[in-house]
Protein backbone atom coordinates (compact mmCIF):
# COMPACT_ATOMS: atom_id res chain seq x y z
CA UNK A 1 0.00 0.00 0.00
CA UNK A 2 1.31 3.75 -0.50
CA UNK A 3 -0.38 7.14 -0.53
CA UNK A 4 0.55 10.17 -1.86
CA UNK A 5 -1.39 13.32 -0.38
CA UNK A 6 -1.00 16.89 -0.11
CA UNK A 7 -2.40 19.08 2.43
CA UNK A 8 -3.49 22.49 1.83
CA UNK A 9 -4.85 24.78 4.83
CA UNK A 10 -8.20 26.95 3.81
CA UNK A 11 -8.52 28.55 7.05
CA UNK A 12 -6.90 27.86 10.40
CA UNK A 13 -9.26 24.84 10.82
CA UNK A 14 -10.50 24.04 7.45
CA UNK A 15 -8.14 22.15 4.79
CA UNK A 16 -8.50 20.34 1.71
CA UNK A 17 -6.47 17.08 0.85
CA UNK A 18 -6.47 15.69 -2.87
CA UNK A 19 -4.74 12.50 -2.81
CA UNK A 20 -3.81 9.30 -4.59
CA UNK A 21 -4.11 6.10 -2.68
CA UNK A 22 -2.36 2.49 -4.20
CA UNK A 23 -2.37 -0.95 -3.19
CA UNK A 24 -2.27 -4.76 -3.64
CA UNK A 25 -3.01 -8.06 -2.11
CA UNK A 26 -1.48 -11.42 -2.08
CA UNK A 27 -1.11 -14.75 -0.41
CA UNK A 28 2.66 -14.85 -1.44
CA UNK A 29 5.69 -13.95 -0.12
CA UNK A 30 6.36 -11.48 -2.83
CA UNK A 31 3.33 -9.57 -3.85
CA UNK A 32 2.36 -10.04 -7.31
CA UNK A 33 1.53 -6.23 -8.31
CA UNK A 34 -0.08 -6.83 -11.50
CA UNK A 35 -3.26 -7.26 -9.58
CA UNK A 36 -2.70 -3.37 -7.99
CA UNK A 37 -5.99 -1.31 -7.72
CA UNK A 38 -5.40 2.84 -7.34
CA UNK A 39 -7.43 5.05 -6.66
CA UNK A 40 -8.18 9.28 -6.56
CA UNK A 41 -9.56 11.89 -4.60
CA UNK A 42 -10.15 14.73 -2.33
CA UNK A 43 -11.01 15.10 1.05
CA UNK A 44 -12.48 18.25 3.59
CA UNK A 45 -10.23 18.76 6.86
CA UNK A 46 -11.85 19.97 9.90
CA UNK A 47 -9.29 20.75 12.88
CA UNK A 48 -10.40 19.90 16.46
CA UNK A 49 -8.66 20.09 19.49
CA UNK A 50 -8.91 16.04 19.93
CA UNK A 51 -7.73 16.29 15.84
CA UNK A 52 -8.89 16.55 12.35
CA UNK A 53 -12.57 15.13 11.03
CA UNK A 54 -12.60 13.59 7.80
CA UNK A 55 -14.59 13.24 4.69
CA UNK A 56 -13.16 11.64 1.65
CA UNK A 57 -14.64 11.24 -1.56
CA UNK A 58 -12.42 8.44 -4.18
CA UNK A 59 -12.70 7.16 -7.33
CA UNK A 60 -11.28 4.09 -8.53
CA UNK A 61 -8.59 5.03 -11.49
CA UNK A 62 -8.71 1.40 -12.84
CA UNK A 63 -12.13 -0.02 -11.60
CA UNK A 64 -12.73 -3.92 -12.33
CA UNK A 65 -15.45 -5.78 -12.91
CA UNK A 66 -17.38 -5.55 -9.50
CA UNK A 67 -15.89 -2.79 -8.14
CA UNK A 68 -17.68 0.31 -6.69
CA UNK A 69 -17.83 3.55 -8.65
CA UNK A 70 -16.23 5.59 -5.83
CA UNK A 71 -16.15 5.39 -2.03
CA UNK A 72 -17.06 8.25 1.10
CA UNK A 73 -15.29 8.05 3.84
CA UNK A 74 -15.50 9.75 7.04
CA UNK A 75 -12.93 9.78 10.29
CA UNK A 76 -11.79 11.25 13.13
CA UNK A 77 -7.76 12.13 13.52
CA UNK A 78 -4.79 11.75 10.95
CA UNK A 79 -5.02 8.78 8.91
CA UNK A 80 -0.92 8.43 9.72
Amino acid sequence: ETSVEMRIAVTDTIGIVPFVDAGTVSTKSFPDFSGMKVGAGVGVRYLTPFGPLRVDAAVPLNRGPGDPHFGIYAGIGQAF
